[in-house]
This record gives C-alpha cells, sequence and structure tokens, in this order.
C-alpha cells in the first residue's frame, strides 16, 4: 500500500509540475506555489468547502527512504484532516533541485514544503551544526530528547528570521562509516579521503581524525565511490542501502559517530498566507507525522542491515581503541566550534545526554550546577573546565578510592528555582560526593535550606556573597574558593579611596549586590566616611543612564560596581559618554560573560579596574604554565590570552583537588566524613595559592583579601595591574 500511495503521490505531482511549467493561466485549482500572489479570499473558504490548496513538497531522498514514507504519511493525515481541502504533492529524489536549491525556493515562496539535513542550514542557522558534532549523541533516544527540548525548539524558531517555518525535525539516524580498505588502527585515517556534505564541522572532523575531507554532492556519491575519488562516506544506513553505497565500497563499520537530522519545514510566505484553521492542520499533522517518519526510521535500519548483508561488503564495529580514539579526537571539533555554535546550546544538549546517563559503580560523581546557557554562561564553562583539567590529573593517578570521576552539569541560568531543581535531581544520582556552584550568589544563597537538608558538599568557586558560607548552619556544607563580599570591600573600597574620597555606589538589587552593600558601608564607616552616592539597578536592567546622572550630580569622583558582565555592558557604554567618565573600581562578576566583546572600543575610553584572584598571563609559576599547555591542547586555543574567566577556572581545578585529597583522607564518599575531612587538610599547594589550611570548622572561606589585585581590560583581555 505505501509503494502505491508513493507512486500516486509521485505521478500526481509529476503533472502539476508539468502544468505549472506549461502554462499557469490553465490552473483550475490554487496552487500555493503558482505564479501569483495567493487570492486570501480563496484561502479562507475552507467554511464553505469552495477552496482547494495543493502544497508541493520536495525533499533529496529516494521513494524507499522512511524520509518519503513520512512525507506521504504527511499528505495523507493533512488530506484526511482537512477534508480533502488541501492536498499535498511530492517530489523525491531532488527532483525539484538539491537541497540548497530547495531552500532558496521555499525561502522565495516558489516551494512549500522541504526537508534539508541540519547541515545545509547552518549557513542561515550556524547552531545547526550541533547536529554534526562527532560522539555528541550517544543513542536515539537522546537525539531525539535533545531535538524536541527547548534546544531544538531554539533552532526551529531561528529560521523566521530567513523566511522558513521550522516545524520538526526527522531523521536518517546515526552515521556510519564505509571504506573502500580496511581500518584497524587510529593511523589508517591519515591514507584515507572520504566524502563529506559541506559542512565546516564535519570536514573539521575527520580532518581531527586525520583523515582528508572532500566535499561531493550527495547524488554524485555513489560515482565518487565506484571511481575511487573517494576512499569512504558516511551516511544512516538507510542512505547507504538506498544509494547502494554498499556496492561499491568493501567494508561498513558501525561507528554510531555522528547523527543525521533533517528539518520540516514551510515556506513562511505561503504558510502565514493560511487560515488559522489551515495551518493548524499542517501542524497537526506535521506532529503526527514526525513519529510515523521516527519510527519507520527505526524499523526500517534493521531492513537494511540486513539486506546489506546480503552483498558482498564486510560489516564489523569500529575496533574499540579505534572508536576511542575518534571519541577523544572529536571533543577537540567540539570545542573548535563552540563559539559559532554556542555554549548554550552544547551544553543543554550536553545536559540533555546526562539525563538519560546510567553511572556505574566504578565511578564517583561530581554535579555542577551553574550559569551554562544564560547571560553568564561563560562563567559555567570556565568552572567546568577547571574540574575537568583538574579530573583527568586525578583520573590518569588512578581516580579516587580505585574510581573513576566524571562530571554531569545541569543549568540553571542564574534562576534561583532552578538551581534547587538541579540540587534535587542531583542528589538522586548514586555515588554523587559534591556540587559545584556557579556565578550566582541569589542562587546559591537560596539553595542553602536544601543543601544542608540532602547533606550535600557544596563548593563555590565563583559566587562572593558573605552569607552563603556564613550561613549559621552547623554543620556547615558549604565551602568556597572564591573572593567574599566581606573582603571584597576591604580591597574595593582602599583602591576606590586611591582616586578619591568622593565614592559612589552602583549595585546589583539583589543577594550579592546587598551584601556588597552591607560591607562597604561598614568599611566606609570604619574610615568615618560615606558614600556621596549609593544608586541601584534590577537584574537585566539596561539603562543606567539616569543612575550615572545621579551619581554625577551627588559628586561622585570614582564608581565602585558590582553587577554582571550583561548590565555591566550598558553602563559602561553609557559612562563612557560623559566628559570626563569616572574612574571604575569593579567587582569581579563583569568577567563571567562577553562583556570585552560587547564592550568593544568604550573599554579604552573608560579607566575601568577589576578585581581578580588569578591570572595565567605573566605567571611564570611552573604548575600554570603546564595548565596552560592542557588547556590549549584540550579546548583548541590559541594563546593565554584566550582562557576565559580564568580565575573561575583556577577556582574549580583548587576545589576539585581539595575535594578529592578529603575524600582520599576520609576513605570513603559519606558526605558527613568528607566534610570533616575538608576542615582537617592542613596544607594543599594550589595553583591559586598555598593552602596552609584551607578550611578549618570556623572558616570554610580559602581566600582573604591578600589573594585579590586589580586587572584592567587590553586587547580584550583582563591583564593584572602589577
Amino acid at each position: 500500500m505505501d509503494d502505491i500511495n508513493s507512486i500516486n503521490h509521485i505521478v500526481s505531482g509529476y503533472l502539476k509540475l508539468l502544468i505549472k511549467r506549461c502554462s499557469w493561466c490553465l490552473i483550475p485549482v490554487l496552487l500555493l506555489s503558482g505564479c501569483d500572489q495567493p487570492n486570501n479570499d480563496m484561502l479562507t473558504t475552507e467554511e464553505t468547502g469552495k477552496g482547494l490548496i495543493s502544497l508541493r513538497f520536495g525533499h533529496d531522498m529516494p521513494t524507499t527512504s522512511a524520509q518519503h514514507k513520512g512525507a506521504v504519511r504527511f499528505a495523507e493525515l493533512v488530506s484526511e484532516k482537512s477534508g480533502g481541502q488541501i492536498t499535498v504533492d511530492i517530489f523525491p529524489d531532488q527532483i525539484l533541485g538539491n537541497d540548497h536549491q530547495m531552500i532558496a525556493l521555499a525561502q522565495r515562496g516558489e516551494l512549500d514544503i522541504t526537508l534539508p539535513p541540519t547541515a545545509k542550514l547552518s549557513i542561515l542557522i550556524p547552531g545547526m551544526q550541533l547536529f554534526d558534532l562527532p560522539y555528541l549523541l550517544p543513542n536515539v533516544e537522546t537525539a531525539y530528547r535533545v531535538l524536541d527540548s527547548g534546544v531544538g525548539k531554539s533552532l526551529l524558531g531561528q529560521l523566521a528570521e530567513h523566511g522558513l517555518v521550522g516545524v520538526s525535525f526527522w531523521e536518517s539516524g546515526f552515521k556510519q562509516l564505509t571504506t573502500n580498505r580496511s581500518i584497524e588502527r587510529p593511523q589508517d585515517f591519515s591514507e584515507m579521503t572520504f566524502r563529506i556534505m559541506r559542512s565546516e564541522v564535519i570536514s573539521d572532523q575527520f580532518t581531527a581524525w586525520g583523515a582528508k575531507p572532500l566535499a561531493v554532492d550527495f547524488g554524485m556519491t555513489h560515482g565518487a565511490l565506484k571511481e575511487n575519488a573517494v576512499d569512504g562516506q558516511e551516511n544512516p544506513l538507510g542512505s547507504i542501502y538506498n544509494m547502494k553505497f554498499h556496492e561499491v565500497q568493501s567494508h561498513l563499520y558501525i561507528s554510531d559517530h555522528g547523527y543525521l537530522a533533517q528539518v520540516l519545514m514551510f515556506s513562511a510566505e505561503r504558510f502565514n498566507a493560511l487560515s488559522e484553521k489551515f495551518k493548524n492542520i499542517l501542524l497537526e499533522a506535521a506532529d503526527e507525522a514526525t513519529a510515523y517518519q521516527r519510527a519507520a526510521s527505526r524499523e526500517a535500519e534493521k531492513i537494511f542491515i540486513n539486506k546489506i548483508k546480503q552483498s558482498d561488503i564486510t560489516i564489523t564495529q569500529l575496533p574499540a581503541d579505534v572508536k576511542q580514539h575518534l571519541q577523544e579526537r572529536s571533543q577537540r571539533v567540539i570545542e573548535q566550534h563552540r563559539a559559532t555554535i554556542g555554549t548554550g546550546l552544547i551544553e543543554l544538549a550536553r545536559q540533555s545526554v546526562d539525563e538519560g546517563r546510567v553511572y556505574r559503580d566504578d565511578e564517583l560523581v561530581i554535579g555542577l550546577d551553574a550559569d551554562i546557557a544564560g547571560a553568564s554562561s561563560l562563567s559555567g564553562l570556565a568552572i567546568r573546565r577547571g574540574i575537568e583539567i583538574a579530573m583527568d590529573e586525578i583520573n590518569r593517578d588512578g581516580g579516587v578510592l580505585g574510581k573513576k570521576l566524571v562530571l554531569t552539569a545541569r543549568d540553571n541560568s542564574m534562576v534561583s528555582a532552578r538551581g534547587i531543581d538541579n540540587l534535587e535531581r542531583f542528589s538522586a544520582i548514586p555515588n554523587l560526593v559534591a556540587v559545584f556552584g556557579g556565578i550566582s550568589s541569589p542562587v546559591a544563597l537560596s539553595e542553602l535550606d536544601i543543601i544542608h537538608e540532602k547533606k550535600i558538599i557544596y563548593l563555590d568557586p565563583w559566587a562572593a556573597a558573605t552569607p552563603i558560607v556564613d550561613n549559621g548552619r552547623t554543620p556547615n556544607f558549604v565551602f568556597r574558593v572564591s573572593v567574599r563580599d566581606e573582603y571584597a570591600a576591604g580591597f574595593l573600597l582602599p583602591e576606590a579611596l586611591k582616586v578619591s574620597d568622593k565614592v559612589g555606589l552602583l549595585l546589583v538589587n539583589n543577594g550579592w549586590g546587598r551584601s556588597n552593600h552591607r560591607a562597604l558601608i561598614d568599611e566606609l564607616k570604619q574610615r568615618s566616611l560615606e558614600a556621596v552616592s549609593i544608586q541601584w539597578f534590577d537584574w537585566g536592567e539596561m539603562s543606567h543612564q539616569n543612575k550615572i546622572d545621579a551619581l554625577y550630580q551627588d559628586g561622585a569622583e570614582v564608581i565602585i560596581y558590582v553587577g554582571n558582565s550583561v548590565e555591566a555592558v550598558s553602563f559602561i557604554r553609557q559612562l563612557a559618554i560623559k566628559q570626563p567618565p569616572v574612574p571604575v573600581i569593579s567587582h569581579w562578576g563583569i568577567t563571567g560573560g562577553d562583556f570585552e566583546q560587547l564592550a568593544g572600543d568604550v573599554l579604552h575610553k573608560v579607566d575601568l579596574r577589576v578585581l581578580q584572584t588569578f591570572s595565567f598571563i605573566n605567571n611564570k609559576d611552573k604548575r600554570a604554565r603546564a595548565i596552560v599547555d592542557r588547556y590549549r591542547e584540550k579546548y583548541q586555543v590559541n594563546s593565554v590570552r584566550d582562557i576565559i574567566a580564568p580565575t573561575g577556572t583556577a577556582h574549580a581545578y583548587d576545589l576539585m583537588h581539595l575535594l578529592a585529597l578529603a575524600i582520599k583522607k576520609a576513605n570513603s564518599i559519606d558526605t558527613d566524613k568528607v566534610r570533616d575531612a575538608l576542615e582537617n587538610i592542613s596544607v594543599y599547594q594550589g595553583l591559586v595559592r598555598n593552602y596552609s589550611p584551607p578550611f578549618t570548622k570556623t572558616d570554610h572561606d580559602a581566600l582573604d583579601r591578600s589573594d585579590f589585585f586589580l586587572s584592567r581590560y587590553q586587547n580584550g583581555r583582563l591583564v593584572p595591574l602589577e
């Protein structure tokens, strides 16, 4: 029946195409892909039953594919739900052009529906390259979870800017490798050329693996393989079978290294011309057809592998050592494209992966609850990297208690409710040892109850509010290697007084800002001084002009600023307009995002000095230089100046090593015992300082004012003033 339906749809499609090419003036029904603008009156005649709408659906796959079967099912559902008032004619196998051509047709309103691979949309939406990242998604359940999550919805939504309506993701499934020679060791890739679709990520993937990539059009791939113009290619089993690649290759390796998804999308011009009723019919049909297509794809894979086995090709699993090598090298590709794809998308995808993860008994789990997808996501990334580098060192030396340390991260985007939910989820993980926090003091303060109720060891590498550690709990499960606002005030104010005793305060109105306010007022009182002006702004507030004007009118000759990077960009830009702009002594919250990139040239116009505790720049310490080398290799950065938010990385690195020492000292992962052990570490030579001791029973802050210094932005990076 499916084959008959396919033939009917193709024949109908060819007739429609022939009519369109021959004479538009003779068309007796409304074709949404016709020459003239559709008549809106005709598009809303479903109530009278007089209108007929014909849609064209073009894709690049053959009629035997799950994609085509999904398209046929979509057409059937649309016809059923509209009572025959909407018909969908399908043009498979690149009849209407290649994917790029069909995308352009849809953008111009000359094609109603199309189904390109995500890689073909990356020119319009760079984030679509997320699904091309090798070894990011471990299985189909995780792939669906990512596709249908906020990550997928965000990417689909971005298509609206390009004249397209992203509806859902269909699939070809996981990609496998075919070659004309055997792969027995990683070095074998260096002798091979692989056909790829045009994608910078996929090109970098094969380059990282040691092979040579060569872009070849999908329809020409069979010929390229047959003529040995390339040695191999990557594709899901359906494409391998339908395009007969297995007939011209000697080896098929089950590698599951990448996931190939397609985007079902409509022309925005044509879709938006429809009535709401017809729009809903198309969306409902698309939703049902998506589930149908994915199921058909999974079933088809079983059929395809059995049919491929009947050929002469040798089918094997990719050797374990080769796969491990490719997985390790693939992490470099992820880091290479982080800036283009977006840290938030990558980290949220990783979060979805972790949600389906089953932890082994020989693993000790560390949680990270931070902003990894919001405005300060670079702070979360800096913390993650510090943890990862320390974990690599610890695991290389045999782990802790004979077990491997593993990291799982969840985004809170600086929202307290999300942070609390993250801790609830972490607490249910077997072998959870501790949770690292993120940049946000308000989130950390809101989590104190659940931290102590669940007895979660909470390690703070960034958030500075004094009450996070001085929280009144006994026993106290919070330990910090970071700035403490009480100490920060004692550092920031003297630095401001070096400029003038007419000090103004500009503070974010949340728990962190209020913590700094109390500490700064106390420091001023000790000197028999008062702030000449105190101005507050809300989190996310973009206009600071009134506050700046008030600070100037009140006579402020230096400003102490406490806020995060998003608000700081607006503040510095608006301050730079003043002649002259007064100097600013800033807390370190502005370093947790991409402040320096967004602020741009105005940084040269304002005397901005920022509190820091650590820098890799001009650091002669052997350990620091060794970590820089590992950082550059692991995260694919060019120089020490490309290390983002270095204090977050350094603090997290030291905290991870301190935790490992405490677990060894306790000889247990019981949180009461590990907590006690953290209070009894006598000495540790860390990256930030020599801790002797890092913590005591009465003091869980490892740093003090002597660890602070000021930095200034130079060429987009913070450089220590001393």
